[in-house]
């Protein structure tokens, strides 16, 4: 049993595939039934029985409300099916572990699929990666390795053209498949290839352009025809009159767009749908005819947003077309002839459709899936009991003649030997003493996949058990480098002085996979051993030069009272750990220096709930807050800001329409291609005001480096005295800087400085107490207030500043929430 993976597939919006790798070849399984490579993903529910690919497709159109498509557009959500026959629902995670099931039947060898590599859009965001892993899990995977649909699809082709170099090329994935665009730039350096950049779309594919029929072409056909009252909107939500229509008409139109990739007109026969009637039960029979050139109207905008993409992704990285060697075009929908012909037309790049658009992310996920060892197999447990252990290392992808592979050995080896031999029988290490380590050259066959065959024998020239596999090296082949990180990640802080957060960059986007960091925090406030107080390690994903409200959380790693074994006092050092794995498990660590306690979680969201009444509330709150920041702009005579923010305002406002229209029960993908809207204007917001916070920023610092700096002199020791000068040092590379968050991260690094020095300072502790003590009215809880005020008073009186300093802190844990926020010492998270 081999030790790697193997088996690779294809997760799709519209189809799905299988393809297992072996000895290096790839074979792309057909369904047993109708032998086709695809599976759509679709999955309907007859009586007891789970109907999946086409059998589904063929029940839609009898009964649409219990069928359900589409279902990877709302992966990481938290909407659900609802399915009549079973008169209950189903996730967007269950569906897809039945299509997943499904595609282990077309493996006709026996073999029991229990490892796979699952590809997801480069674009898929943390949630929705895990909700894909967890598909995986509930279908039955041991193991689920994730690979972004650019990189298998460079594999497959790379790996294919044998006869053409690519060495230190690069060019562009367009990959426009069931239901997300993505484009990537793609470069190859010593044999192995990396994602330098990317952007995506996860609503926009084929899934949309059959709406855009429906919706341009086949509903203004409709409404001539026949008397309906808004019947877009009856059709799209799902307690509508008309849902189960807009069900079958997708699936017309998926048809069509078919058709009108290879001819120049289709036609929907609306006189298939059984029992079309109109608002007045007038019947409606037509075949409406569409041409190629009516199509390719309906698409221009769409398409015109993807090469707008591609244009980001070269200036970004200073390129011009002439230093690509051309577009590789994956995914069903690069079929349509004005993708192809619009894309080349405007990028002034070739387009290349040398492989199959519609299996080569299964093929290259195969590829992948061949060099990925198992995590959980049944087999490599058993290997594990060998009498001896064996930690290999070599390279499995190479462009040179000879690789080296070298292996640590455990266990008890006197007079052991090893041989190792390849599988063609040209190469045979002879019998050779085994040591603790071992080394050898291995000659590599030029353009093919090279096996070799480590064995040990003992003394007696028998056979001994290892947990070796065969080693795999891939000559003139190409391996991945990493995968890279679509966002940015960052943690979410206290911005004290602003009564607000910011954010601090973990994670920068294009991060190649797997990656660690680490940094430390302060304790923002006192938390209480045994208290319902808190402190948060929160983690977002998106801009980190934006505010954290634009950004998508992904976990919280929450700290009480009652968790800790002392008081954590405020200023406390708290040292963060982040490691975020190759297919996206984000694992953090916080240790407690006040406690010497460490508290570990890990970040794997499944799930993201939009609600589109909160969705039109928060548009409405965006939309208040942009015409604040306009009236701020013309006051100050910032003209271009103001222009910039209106614009930004009219895209706000076209939203309001939008989110009033959405029934809470949509159907369709729409509150969450809203909701992503509404993200990027705030953030738009956000990049306008840049300026104008960067100038009260910029002013804040200098009058807090002033303070600081006296305050360092007259009671500094060296250490801070030290961190001031440094401070001063580099000065001129953040405040030439154009983004206000690291200027703020300066002030707030002065600050913690100055409270440093105030919190040993007899008369600052000693006025604290005071200040405190004319507050004690409104304190929480007034027994304990009274004692803590008593033995602060014997603190000041005995100069017992450390004790002082404690009691400070608990005393201010009794204020009120109202209170605090009015002393400027609000804390969102706990953490400075």
């Amino acid at each position: 049993m081999s030790s790697t993976i193997n088996f690779g597939i294809d997760l799709g919006t519209s189809n799905s595939l299988i393809a297992r790798f072996d000895k290096g070849n790839v074979e792309v399984y057909k369904n047993p039934n109708g032998f086709k490579e695809t599976l759509p993903s679709i999955v309907g529910f007859r009586n007891d029985r789970i109907l999946i690919g086409d059998q589904a497709r063929t029940y839609l159109q009898r009964d649409p409300k219990s069928v359900a498509s589409r279902f990877k557009r709302k992966m990481g959500t938290s909407e659900t099916f609802k399915i009549k026959a079973l008169n209950a629902s189903k996730t967007p995670v269950e569906l897809s572990s039945y299509i997943l099931k499904e595609l282990k039947a077309f493996v006709h060898s026996g073999e029991q699929v229990e490892s796979a590599v699952i590809t997801i859009p480069a674009s898929f965001d943390t949630v929705q990666s895990n909700a894909t892993k967890e598909a995986g899990k509930l279908a039955g995977f041991k193991d689920v390795v994730l690979l972004q649909e650019p990189i298998a699809a460079s594999l497959a082709y790379a790996n294919k053209e044998k006869n053409i170099d690519l060495k230190n090329s690069q060019w562009l994935v367009y990959d426009l498949g069931g239901g997300t665009f993505d484009v990537a730039l793609v470069r190859i350096v010593e044999g192995e290839l990396t994602v330098l950049d990317h952007e995506g779309d996860n609503y926009l594919g084929g899934t949309d352009i059959d709406a855009l029929i429906v919706e341009k072409i086949v509903v203004p056909e409709l409404q001539r025809r026949g008397s309906f009252s808004d019947l877009l909107a009856e059709m799209k939500s799902e307690s509508g009159k008309y849902n189960k229509l807009w069900h079958t008409l997708l699936l017309l139109a998926e048809s069509a767009k078919v058709e009108l990739s290879s001819k120049t007109s289709a036609e929907i026969d609306l006189g298939t749908i059984s029992d079309l009637e109109d608002d007045d039960g007038k019947s409606i029979e037509a075949i409406i005819n569409i041409t190629r050139s009516e199509f390719d109207a309906v698409i221009k905008d769409s398409i015109e947003s993807t090469i707008d993409r591609m244009r980001q992704i070269l200036t970004r990285n200073s390129l011009q077309s002439t230093d690509l060697k051309f577009i590789l075009m994956v995914g069903g929908s690069t079929f349509i002839p004005y993708v192809r012909k619009r894309v080349e037309e405007v990028m002034g790049i070739a387009v290349n459709t040398s492989i199959d658009p519609t299996n080569a992310i299964c093929v290259g996920a195969a590829y992948f899936a061949g060099t990925k060892e198992k995590g959980n197999s049944a087999e490599s447990k058993v290997k594990t009991n060998s009498l001896i252990k064996i930690r290999a290392s070599y390279t499995k992808a190479s462009q040179e003649k000879e690789e080296t592979f070298t292996a640590k050995i455990e266990g008890e080896i006197t007079g052991y030997q090893y041989r190792i031999t390849n599988d063609d029988g040209s190469y045979d290490s002879g019998l050779k003493k085994l040591s603790s380590r071992i080394v050898e050259d291995l000659p590599l066959r030029e353009g093919a996949f090279n096996l070799f065959t480590l064995k040990v024998y003992d003394s007696e020239g028998d056979n001994v058990p290892i947990d070796l596999d065969v080693i795999q090296i891939a000559q003139g082949r190409y391996s991945v480098a990493g995968q890279m990180l679509p966002e940015d990640i960052s943690l979410v802080k206290d911005d004290i002085a602003a009564k607000d957060t910011r954010l601090q960059q973990i994670f920068s986007k294009n991060t190649v996979l797997p990656s660690k960091a680490r940094g430390t925090v302060e304790v923002g406030q006192t938390v209480v051993k045994g208290s319902q107080n808190s402190i948060k390690i929160m983690v977002v994903e998106g801009p980190s030069n934006r505010h954290s409200s634009t950004n998508k959380p992904i976990g919280v790693l929450q700290i009480t009272g009652e968790q800790i074994t002392r008081d954590l006092l405020k200023g406390t050092d708290i040292d963060l750990t982040f490691e975020m794995s190759e297919s996206r498990d984000l694992t953090v660590s916080a240790f407690l220096n006040g406690t010497g306690q460490e508290f570990s979680q890990v970040f794997n969201p499944a799930q993201r709930d939009v609600s589109s009444q909160m969705l039109a509330t928060e548009i409405l709150l965006l939309e208040t807050k942009i015409q604040s920041e306009i009236d701020d702009a013309q006051k100050n005579g910032n003209r271009d800001t103001a222009e910039g923010l209106e614009k930004v305002l009219d895209g706000v406002q076209s939203l309001i329409g939008s989110a009033a229209e959405l029934a809470e029960d949509d159907v369709t993908d729409k509150k969450f291609q809203l909701e992503d809207k509404k993200r990027k204007l705030a953030q738009e917001m956000f990049e306008l005001t840049s300026s104008k916070r960067l100038d009260q920023v910029k002013a804040e610092y200098h009058s807090k480096k002033t303070e600081v700096a006296a305050l360092v002199n007259e009671s500094g020791n060296d250490r801070e005295r030290h961190t001031i000068a440094e401070i001063m040092a580099r000065e001129q590379t953040f405040i030439n800087s154009t983004s206000p968050e690291k200027i703020q991260a300066v002030v707030q690094e002065l600050g913690r400085l100055e409270w440093q020095i105030l919190m040993r300072t007899p008369d600052f502790l000693k006025a604290m107490f005071q200040h405190l003590l004319e507050r004690r009215t409104s304190m929480n809880d007034q027994i304990q207030a009274s004692q803590l005020i008593d033995s602060g008073r014997r603190a000041v009186a005995q100069d017992d500043i450390d004790e002082l300093r404690k009691i400070n802190g608990r005393l201010w844990d009794l204020m009120p929430a109202t209170v605090k926020a009015s002393d400027d010492m609000r804390a969102f998270t706990g953490i400075v």
